[in-house]
This record gives structure tokens, C-alpha cells and sequence, in this order.
């Protein structure tokens, strides 16, 4: 079996010093590849984008608006990695396939997960305020 090369820059084989502004590229490149093509990563980015601003018409403090972009920041990057299995899981096996279909499942519970998470962080900040904010 013939030797791996190393790893270096993406499919050259080549190993080079690790750079930042290389590696923030690559970074960006994937993030402004998958937004647009991705549904739930633009409603999730709405939603904490207007969490944010409600968080500061109802006085969160900054720790209750850290933790409120913190839980969505986590669910995104979730949502991104699934995404990316799925993608990875449609390139190698294209037909039906039951284990495939499992991996991708497993893969969006992680997203669920997440999901659940957040919204205790909102029960527990937000739900309060709206409540001091109706007079209850």
C-alpha cells in the first residue's frame, strides 16, 4: 500500500507552514459558500441577530446577551456541520441508502440537541422579561 503524503495545502500533497490569514480564508470562503444555500443557518442568523436587539430593548444584561449569541453561535456551527455531513454523505453514496439515511439522522440530532438547549437559555432569559414587560 503505497505511503499517505502529508497533509498540506487542500490536494497538493504539499505540507506548508500554517497560516492564519490562509486558514480564515478557507474559513469564510465556507461559511459565505453554505449561508446562502442553506435555509436554517439564514433563519437561525435572523434569529439571533433580533434575540440581540430585543435583548438590549429589554435590558439583558451583557452576560444574558453573551449567553444568548453564544447558545445560537453553537446551534449555526452545529447546523453547518451537519450540513456538511449530508453533503459529504450525498457525494459518496448518491442512491438510497438506510445506514446513510441513520448517519444523517444521528447527525441532525446533534442538531436537535442544540435546538433544545437554546430554547431553555430563552425560557430561562426571555420568557421573565416579557413577563415583568406585561405587568404579570
Amino acid at each position: 500500500m503505497p505511503e499517505r503524503p502529508p497533509a498540506g495545502e487542500r490536494g497538493t500533497g504539499q505540507r506548508r507552514p500554517w497560516n492564519i490569514l490562509r486558514s480564515a480564508y478557507h474559513a469564510y470562503s465556507g461559511l459565505f459558500w453554505i449561508a446562502p444555500r442553506t435555509p436554517s443557518l439564514k433563519v437561525g442568523i435572523a434569529l439571533m441577530l433580533a434575540l440581540v436587539a430585543l435583548g438590549y430593548v429589554f435590558g439583558f444584561s451583557p452576560v444574558e446577551i453573551a449567553l444568548v449569541v453564544l447558545s445560537g453561535t453553537i446551534l449555526l456551527a452545529t447546523e453547518t456541520i451537519n450540513t456538511a455531513i449530508e453533503l459529504f454523505c450525498d457525494r459518496m453514496v448518491p442512491e438510497s441508502d438506510p445506514l446513510i439515511g441513520k448517519v444523517k439522522d444521528v447527525a441532525a440530532a446533534a442538531t436537535a440537541f442544540c435546538e433544545i438547549g437554546g430554547g431553555v437559555v430563552l425560557l430561562v432569559i426571555v420568557v421573565p422579561r416579557i413577563l415583568t414587560w406585561l405587568g404579570h
